[in-house]
């Protein structure tokens, strides 16, 4: 197991940790780690440089050993990475890229979790615009938390740009079935399976929601807790990228797939927040989404932060840490 005692040459000299790290970390953030540095250990180099937006790589530095140790329960066999057409395991190809649409998979809870007792799961959906899946704050760090918590937990990477609406919110629905079916295979009770979606993942997970109701409503989730949510694709308030990434530009779908319109009676259980200085997505997203559900009598738990940002995952650093355990008290109340 790694640590931040472990430098980054550590972590890159294990077999397939690269190719691996494509997907559950990203070449972008391994640059910003000064090269002069790589042979120490994570813990110095990370209070030796700042990132583009003036933080210090601590953060960062987490993550990558986060992500370095779900790829070593991933070849030990104490988790399992299944592909979402076959269900076999997956695993990166050589020198693959992290934009390769074939790429989409579900990470499963450790195989060592306790199966006698049924516990409630989530299903993981880390957000990037639709253009991209960001297992590095949005992913592993969410799932070990709720892991550690009693859930049983699944992180998903779904299709994006260049694939459209519905295809990602297809392989989520996909992703559901697949958990509900193989839940004695987890310990899970089947009435207890949440959606997590983070930015464009939150519209992701309301919008697939609003397709199980109308299509597959074997596969409605119970509940659903969104992060500085997508909801509306309205000019005004919207993420504009992750309109274009979904539709293409197709503007006859631009409020067709507005969540604030797709809301009707029987919409799950709903724990949604934003922080006031989110720069790319405005907090009034929350906001119409908890008036949608309001107006249908949905339960939900609407909140806004002061601080937090954007793409701030578990928000450790800001007045937003408080979402993980207020979503753990809204999903253990229902």
């Amino acid at each position: 197991m790694f640590t931040t005692l472990d430098s980054i040459e550590d972590i890159l000299a294990r077999p397939s940790m690269r190719d691996w790290l494509r997907y559950l970390y990203s070449d972008h953030s391994l640059e910003l780690f000064p090269s002069d540095l790589a042979s120490e250990p994570l813990r110095l180099s990370r209070h030796r440089a700042r990132t583009p937006w003036g933080d210090d790589l601590c953060d960062l530095a987490d993550q990558l050993v986060d992500a370095a140790n779900l790829v070593l329960e991933l070849q030990s066999g104490k988790r399992r990475c299944l592909s979402l057409r076959t269900w076999d395991d997956w695993h990166p190809r050589e020198g693959s890229s992290s934009v390769d649409p074939s790429a989409t998979f579900l990470i499963t809870p450790r195989s060592e979790a306790e199966k006698s007792a049924r516990r409630p799961a989530v299903i993981i959906c880390p957000g990037g615009g639709y253009e991209m899946v960001s297992f590095q704050n949005e992913g592993t760090p969410v799932q070990r938390y709720f892991e550690d918590r009693g859930f049983a937990a699944f992180t998903l990477r779904y299709r994006v740009a260049p694939s459209r609406w519905p295809e990602p919110q297809r392989d989520l629905l996909d992703a559901f079935a697949w958990v509900r079916e193989h839940a004695d295979d987890y310990g899970i009770d089947q009435r207890r399976i949440s959606l997590f979606g983070f930015s464009a993942a939150g519209h992701l997970c309301a919008s697939a929601t609003a397709l199980a109701m109308e299509e597959r409503p074997d596969v409605l989730p119970n509940a659903l807790v969104l992060g500085y949510p997508v909801i509306s694709f309205s000019r005004d308030v919207t993420h504009e990228g992750s309109f274009r990434a979904l539709t293409g530009g197709d503007e006859s779908l631009r409020e067709r797939l507005s969540v604030e319109h797709l809301v009707r009676d029987g919409f799950p259980p709903t724990f949604a927040w934003a922080c006031e200085d989110d720069d790319t997505v405005p907090c009034e997203n929350v906001e119409l989404l908890a008036s949608a559900l309001e107006a249908q009598g949905s339960s939900h738990d609407c909140r806004v932060y002061p601080t937090g940002g954007h793409g701030c995952g578990l928000a450790f650093h800001a007045s937003a840490w408080d979402w993980a355990p207020r979503a753990l008290e809204f999903l253990r109340s229902r």
